[in-house]
């Protein structure tokens, strides 16, 4: 079952998805963030298959402030700070829902969102309990003022497990290897899966040039089962 909800987020509305789980019962939560075309059908099924292996996921709508932009317009205003705001009101969303496991909170992005994921998990390391960045492009950059992302990463406190395509040039083979080396010195649990054949968005469906089905599926199994023995 999936519906979508509406927060005020600093006096504008942020449509967010909610894909539910079947069963009356409490679920973990994933916190799912999306690549820079938006909120789109590649988004919303992720969800929807997020919540098929039981994870209650919500997709925030990070262009709500720039509701009249086509997305590759609304991606140029982009603003950390903001992003911050957004996911922060969002698990506050989630805090009001019954049937939810807070305690088991995941954040999970592809593309941008797998940057996204990352940067929520630095600025709620008490929130998120693993973060699962896809391709995370732009880790070495600030959108506006402050930190990178990757500068940020002293502040993680949760395992991460990434999924990286070695024909991708954002982040490439050397960043990811950056990633892991970073990682490794602040003693975070990490796992990185890198796949031959598969450039950046190897998983978007909706990419044609781009998707990998023999790669995504293996990535879907993977995540699911990681995330599924920590919390199911």
């Amino acid at each position: 079952m999936n519906r979508w909800d509406s927060v005020n987020v600093e006096g504008s509305d942020m449509p967010i998805y909610v894909a539910l789980p079947d069963g009356g019962h409490s679920h973990p939560a994933i916190v799912l963030t999306f690549h820079r075309t938006g909120l789109d059908r590649f988004t919303t099924e992720s969800a929807d298959r997020l919540a098929d292996a039981g994870f209650l996921t919500v997709a925030p709508d990070f262009y709500h402030r720039h509701k009249k932009l086509e997305a590759e317009e609304a991606v140029k205003l982009r603003m950390d700070k903001e992003v911050i705001a957004d996911i922060t009101r969002t698990v506050e969303h989630l805090d009001g829902f019954d049937n939810i496991q807070t305690e088991k909170m995941t954040i999970m992005g592809h593309c941008m969102g797998g940057r996204t994921a990352f940067l929520g998990a630095c600025a709620l390391p008490d929130t998120f309990k693993i973060c699962v960045p896809f391709y995370s492009g732009g880790v070495f950059i600030s959108w506006g003022d402050g930190p990178s992302v990757f500068e940020r990463f002293t502040n993680l406190k949760c395992p991460v497990i990434g999924f990286f395509g070695n024909d991708d040039e954002n982040p490439s083979p050397k960043d990811v290897d950056k990633f892991d080396e970073r990682l490794s010195e602040l003693s975070i649990e990490h796992v990185f899966y890198r796949y031959d054949g598969a450039n950046h968005a190897f998983q978007n469906t909706m990419n044609p040039s781009r998707y990998k089905q023999e790669q995504a599926e293996d990535a879907w199994q993977k995540v699911i089962t990681h995330l599924s023995e920590r919390f199911l």
